[in-house]
């Protein structure tokens, strides 16, 4: 179970959340545009147009699942994470990041559309 901090355009949208032990989804349509894509998130009562979303902070020492479902049957996940932040890197869609403060280093995926499809990239920051 996690606790989490939704932050939409930037803003915290209330207090923390118990995600539960279902995984968010993003959704996305046939189209595999980010712009038309869905989060469902259990436990935020609505779910979120993937525009909207800045962040998901996960409380520390706390990682929460996520599963990616595209065009075509496309599908990823799940992957576990501690930090979801969009347009990170920059150029990127999003990115589903594990922090570890105590080697201080962060990896994780990043996702980006190409070409009518999804394409995901690792990322290694620190050590």
């Amino acid at each position: 179970m996690a606790t989490i901090q939704v932050i939409l355009r930037g803003y915290p949208s209330g207090g923390p959340i118990d995600a539960g032990e279902e995984p968010i989804i993003l959704q996305f349509d046939q189209d595999g545009e980010y712009e038309n894509a869905w989060w469902f998130i259990p436990g935020f009562g609505q779910d979120l147009p993937a525009y909207v979303l800045s962040e998901i902070r996960v409380d520390p020492g706390q990682m929460l699942t996520v599963d990616i479902k595209g065009p075509e049957g496309f599908t990823a996940g799940p992957y576990k994470t501690n930090w979801v932040r969009c347009d990170y890197p920059r150029g990127k869609l999003f990115s589903l990041l594990q922090m570890n403060a105590e080697t201080r280093t962060t990896t994780g995926v990043s996702v980006e559309a190409g070409e009518g499809k999804l394409e995901l990239g690792e990322i290694k920051l620190g050590g």
